[in-house]
């Protein structure tokens, strides 16, 4: 290809915003000879793309987790109904009338009350150490409470959750009635909005991260097979590259949080569909460019001939009108010359009687 420095530009010959956002993933994962298309339109429309394929699956997720914390808020509304100790919360500090522990296997959560305001640093990093061990556990201190999911941890003070529940003075009776009030339901709902709009928030950075390296894995590729693509259109076949990934992580993810299974390097793996994508798509338009050029050329070829056969044919009806003026000029001029011929030396006729 000639000026392969340069960087291919691709105008948008046709309109594919008519393209579904579902079949949008049937081609990106079944169809990766269409990529090219996805390159005739806006980056804008990627990035969409993008936008909502991550909600979706946020969304999926953040039911998964909302299934999975209603069923512990269940048991955590019986646990303090039947078993959690007296305690009274005022201004920002909880209060147990004494230490507890426990352990549910079920679930396999942990909880832990320690509410002494004069727990030490090393005591409250051993319990978080010992909650960190389970897939799932809590740690009440006097002033905060610690959560642990799947090894993260998450600190909100008494004063943060008293914004969102706007309870200021309560115990352990009056808790029992508000949970009463607002119900599994009420609970669950409040979650579940919160979930997708943080689940939300964190997989824009997380995927986007991952998009972004696979976009300059992929703007190496087309300069090394010789079609150096500009990052705006490295950046749509990335998006797409990654639609396989993405849904297998939001699989995986789903597996994991009701079975526990774990699959090493999946990390890894997750990237490697979307590198092996993104080198195939890559290696096609190269290789669509190529057919293109071979055709322009015949094309090149074949309207060069026919552009000499019209010059010839044209030189060849200039000869032949010329050879018909100049034997015009011939009969003109001996017209000419016959009517000039003087009347001295030619033999009489009889006109002259």
């Amino acid at each position: 290809m000639k000026n392969e420095s340069k960087e291919i530009k691709f105008t948008n010959a046709g309109n594919n915003h008519h393209i579904g956002f579902f079949e949008r993933i049937k081609r990106s994962i079944f169809n990766v000879e269409k990529y090219g298309e996805f390159l005739l339109e806006k980056t804008g429309v990627s990035i969409k793309y993008f936008f909502l394929l991550t909600f979706i699956l946020s969304v999926i997720l953040a039911g998964v987790t909302t299934y999975h914390m209603t069923i512990l808020v269940n048991k955590a509304f019986n646990y303090i109904k039947n078993e959690m100790p007296d305690f009274t919360y005022e201004n920002g500090i909880v209060n147990f009338e004494s230490y507890a522990e426990g352990y549910d296997k079920d679930n396999d959560f942990y909880d832990i009350i320690d509410t002494n305001p004069e727990v030490t640093d090393e005591a409250v990093e051993s319990h978080i150490k010992k909650i960190k061990n389970y897939k799932a556990g809590v740690i009440f201190l006097a002033n905060e409470v610690i959560i642990n999911q799947d090894g993260e941890l998450a600190e909100y003070t008494y004063e943060e959750i008293q914004k969102v529940v706007e309870v200021s003075q309560i115990d352990k009776a009056g808790l029992v009635n508000l949970i009463d009030t607002m119900g599994i339901q009420g609970v669950a709902t409040t979650y579940f909005i919160a979930g997708i709009l943080a689940t939300y928030l964190s997989n824009l950075i997380y995927y986007f991260a991952d998009i972004l390296m696979v976009c300059v894995f992929g703007y190496l590729v087309s300069r090394i097979v010789g079609i150096p693509l500009n990052l705006a259109k490295t950046l749509s076949l990335s998006i797409y590259s990654m639609t396989l990934s993405l849904l297998l992580s939001m699989i995986y993810s789903v597996i994991y949080s009701f079975t526990g299974f774990v699959v090493e390097y999946f990390g890894v793996m997750y990237l490697i569909v979307a590198y092996i994508y993104i080198i195939a798509a890559i290696l096609i338009i190269k290789s669509d460019l190529l057919k293109q050029q071979a055709e322009l050329q015949k094309i090149y070829k074949v309207e060069a001939k026919v552009k000499k056969e019209l010059e010839e044919q044209k030189d060849k009806e200039e000869e032949k009108d010329k050879e018909k003026e100049d034997k015009k000029d011939e009969k003109k001029k001996e017209k000419e010359e016959g009517e000039d011929e003087p009347l001295v030396g030619r033999e009489p006729d009889g006109s002259e009687i």
